[in-house]
């Protein structure tokens, strides 16, 4: 009799339902620098590390027609006025019960797999995984499957970092800064086409 193969016990959140108004048009979208947007660019490294489902939760006027890639869930975020903690709610509720997830910030691309390796060893069921680069907090965390649980069962998160507090941290090494990246401005996004580029940074 032919097994069935065991499934990933890990998933990934891609919070991406901002408008990037200072951005000039949606952060999600954005070029690379290397032929792909920042959402095509997160999606296909956690989905090549195995993720499962990647759960991208993005805005009513974001085109889901350009991602059908298997294993990948959009879900669409109609209360931006309710912040990025709904959206990581929302992301969630569609991620299997006990599985551990990682949430990446849209404005942060740096995905190596060694790290995703590290934040996996290092997190269990009521805990979750920060890297941290010069005593700094950087991306992703990775919440343990209790923590996701826990999260998953509430009817509301008003603020998803307050609610963390709830649960250990525990702190990774990694000597990277990319892990400290946020492209938030126009400014920052030319410093990171030009660090992908050429390895300069302003």
């Amino acid at each position: 009799m032919k097994k069935t193969p065991v499934q990933p016990s890990f998933s990934a959140i891609i919070p991406a339902a901002g408008i990037s108004g200072r951005m000039g048009s949606d952060k999600a979208l954005l070029p690379d620098g290397h032929g792909m947007t920042f959402a095509g660019n997160l999606v296909k490294s956690f989905l090549d590390h195995g993720c499962n489902p990647v759960v991208m939760v993005v805005n009513e006027q974001f085109d889901t027609s350009c991602f059908d890639e298997k294993n990948l869930v959009m879900v669409v975020n109609r209360n931006l006025e309710r912040g990025r903690s709904w959206s990581i709610q929302l992301g969630l509720k569609v991620v299997p019960e006990g599985k551990v997830c990682f949430i990446q910030n849209i404005d942060n691309l740096f995905v190596a797999p060694s790290l995703l390796d590290l934040l996996l060893a290092s997190v269990s069921s009521g805990n979750y995984s920060v890297p941290v680069c010069k005593g700094r907090g950087g991306h992703p965390m990775l919440l343990g499957g209790g923590v996701v649980d826990f999260f998953r069962k509430l009817k509301d998160i008003p603020d998803f970092r307050q609610e963390l507090k709830r649960f250990t941290r525990v702190e990774v090494p990694f000597p990277d800064e990319r892990i400290l990246w946020n492209i938030n401005t126009p400014a920052d996004y030319h410093e990171f086409i030009r660090w992908t580029r050429y390895g300069e940074k302003l």
